[in-house]
């Protein structure tokens, strides 16, 4: 079968890929190599829970991204992430800048300690030089813990939440949604289209969703809100302006699979909106479309995967549709058989007894 390349493709499908200058920094092509090494130890956020700090390795690197394990769990945790991800730090960190780290299973919080960790694995720590977000410039910002704003729930992102800012790191901070389990945190920037001053919904006549169990609900109230919790709303000044994305229907990129995120496909934009794109792998049902937000480090511009060293799927093609399906095995139409069935039952791993 002859080699697939972006530039006939587009070519044959009279298509155009996503212009580069659309892509944020951390999405585009990346101007180091990727230096973490299998079985190097490191710290970082739980992506199922992103108010949470753990251990983990290096399972696995490919091109310039890395799966992590999480120590002591089963490998159906494992996640993956690019190489200059801001969720990741060196082993040390959260001790420097008193955040709780989680310790691997069977050890207990107050008696785990790297260095013995270390030479009881025999392991080695990754260097504090492969962690690109250590050396970023930290641009002030009028965000501060326990500050009150309006954010989308990004797993119903029809719901704009109370919310207050619980932690800050470098140019980024956590969103909690007040009374709500820590599962819906995330962290995003002061220019993230998914917050809003408090007050936004009622000046754009959209529906705010307070606090479960919060008494006024009915007659909700900022100001007595506020005074209610002894907080400070973030002031409207800390938000940046959110210049439209430009990502446009048809317009072709490399976008991580969800489903199964060892693989990078060939997809295209099938729907946009405020935030998000909606993506369908070329050549797939589209029953596996979905949504995903502009933001996300797992959309990339053709040509990414190429010039990181990193596998790319090429469009399925109705003979291998067909083939697949002649060939039994598993029902799902170009399966390689490299699946997500050992995927976890519990949302978190911290949850696997």
């Amino acid at each position: 079968r002859q080699a697939w390349c972006w530039a006939s493709y587009l070519e044959e499908e009279k298509a155009t890929a996503v212009p580069t200058k659309l892509f944020k920094e951390y999405q585009s092509f990346p101007y180091n190599k990727n230096g973490f090494k299998v079985g190097m130890k490191l710290e970082g956020v739980d992506p199922e829970h992103q108010s949470i700090y753990c251990v983990l390795t290096v399972a696995e690197v490919c091109g310039y991204r890395i799966r992590l394990h999480f120590d002591g769990y089963p490998d159906c945790y494992d996640f993956w992430v690019n190489a200059d991800s801001s969720d990741i730090h060196p082993v040390g960190w959260c001790e420097k800048t008193g955040h709780k780290l989680h310790p691997p299973k069977g050890y207990k919080e107050e008696e785990f300690s790297w260095p013995s960790y270390l030479k009881a694995c025999k392991a080695q720590a990754a260097p504090k030089s492969l962690f690109e977000n250590q050396n970023a410039t930290v641009i002030p910002s009028g965000f501060r813990v326990g500050m009150k704003l309006e954010a989308v729930d990004k797993k119903n992102p029809t719901f704009i939440c109370v919310a207050t800012v619980t932690d800050m790191v470098d140019n980024r901070f956590l969103v909690h949604f007040d009374n709500w389990d820590e599962s819906y945190d995330y962290w995003c920037e002061a220019a993230s289209p998914h917050i809003h001053p408090v007050g936004w919904c009622k000046e754009h006549k959209r529906t705010l969703i307070t606090p479960p169990d919060y008494p006024h609900a009915k007659h909700f109230s900022w100001e007595k809100y506020l005074e209610e919790t002894s907080s400070l709303p973030a002031p409207a000044r800390a938000f940046k302006v959110k210049p439209s994305h430009g990502f446009q229907k048809n317009m072709k990129l490399e976008v991580v699979d969800k489903r199964n995120p060892v693989f990078i496909r060939v997809a295209t934009i099938v729907d946009t909106d405020d935030y998000r794109i909606k993506v369908h792998f070329d050549g797939w049902d589209s029953i596996y479309d979905y949504w995903t937000d502009v933001d996300s480090p797992d959309i990339h511009p053709a040509g990414w995967c190429a010039k990181t060293g990193h596998p790319l799927q090429p469009p399925l093609s109705p003979l291998e549709l067909v083939e697949a399906l002649e060939h039994g095995g598993c029902p799902t139409a170009g399966c390689k058989g490299v699946g997500h069935i050992k995927r976890a039952r519990h949302i978190g791993h911290h949850r696997y007894v």
